[in-house]
């Protein structure tokens, strides 16, 4: 009851529908859409709640009729929530309640004609007309899209039976030489292949008789060291029996060498030998005369 047909909004500054000489005032009422049961109260009180208090803020707020739950409670948000719920606004329901009231048997039996004027006061004349707009929009549109398609069948001509039996036959010949030439093609590759393979063999064969003359020619550059590796392989083999004989060899040397030094002292040693064996008798005379003197003296 934020607002009514025949006054302003009820608000803090005035208030037309509280009874005079009262404190407070409320209304309450419950309707059901297709979304369900709704209790909506509104209400308003002076401070106090005398007679000459001043007038407080008014509360709105609209609730679940069969669970009592709260849905909104703020002034604004209650009357969207209606709106949803029902929906029409405030100035819908007012002239569909006023229809209801005293027109709405002139608009049962109204000619067609003379009902627009009617709903124009239940919808408004806005949305009559921004029906009317979208309406001629969807017929211009459908006009051209019929435009659009009439003019591109205009130009397909029905082809009579002997027609369309001929063009079938001309597609089955035109089928039947794609057949063939999609086979000319098929063997048209293979060919190719094959003698790109060949080409590509025959470039093979000319690389390896180049490689091979130049490998002929490295051979004849390399033939006066080919003999002298030849010899230092056969030394190569022979280097062990080498190291042998040159060992065997240095060792003769060093026997020669020795042997000589040993015939050169010899004479020497046989001098030196000869004294040792002289002194060696006289050691002996001289001994056996000790032991026949100690002999003596036992």
């Amino acid at each position: 009851m934020a607002e009514t047909p025949r006054l302003n909004k009820v608000t803090k500054s005035g208030n037309e529908i509280m009874s005079r000489q009262t404190g407070e005032c409320f209304a309450e009422v419950t309707f059901e859409t297709q979304t369900g049961r709704y209790r909506c109260h509104w209400s308003q009180h002076r401070a106090r709640k005398k007679s000459d208090g001043e007038l407080q803020p008014p509360k709105h707020e609209i609730a679940n009729a069969d669970s009592g739950e709260i849905l909104e409670s703020k002034i604004r948000g209650v009357a969207d929530r209606i709106e949803l719920a029902t929906g029409m606004d405030f100035d819908r329901f007012t002239r569909s309640m006023l229809l209801a009231q005293g027109g709405f048997a002139a608009f049962l039996q109204a000619a067609p004609d003379d009902r627009a004027p009617i709903l124009e006061q239940i919808t408004g004349t806005e949305i009559y007309s921004q029906i009317s707009i979208c309406v001629h929009e969807r017929q211009r549109e459908e006009r051209e899209k019929l435009n659009l398609l009439q003019a591109e069948t205009a130009g397909i001509v029905i082809l009579e039976p002997e027609q369309e039996k001929e063009i079938e036959q001309a597609l089955e010949v035109k089928q039947k030489e794609d057949t063939d030439i999609a086979a000319i093609s098929a063997d048209t590759g293979k060919a190719i292949a094959w003698l790109n393979t060949i080409d590509s063999l025959e470039k093979e064969i000319v690389n390896l008789a180049d490689e091979a003359s130049k490998l002929q020619l490295d051979m004849e550059d390399f033939k006066p060291n080919r003999e002298k590796l030849s010899w230092a392989l056969s030394a190569a083999s022979l280097d062990g029996a080498y190291a042998t004989l040159t060992a065997t060899r240095k060792q003769q040397a060093d026997d020669r060498e020795a042997l000589k030094a040993g015939e050169n002292a010899l004479p020497g040693l046989e001098s030196s030998a000869k004294e040792q064996s002289e002194s060696l008798k006289l050691a002996e005379l001289q001994t056996n005369r000790v032991k026949d003197e100690l002999k003596a003296a036992r």
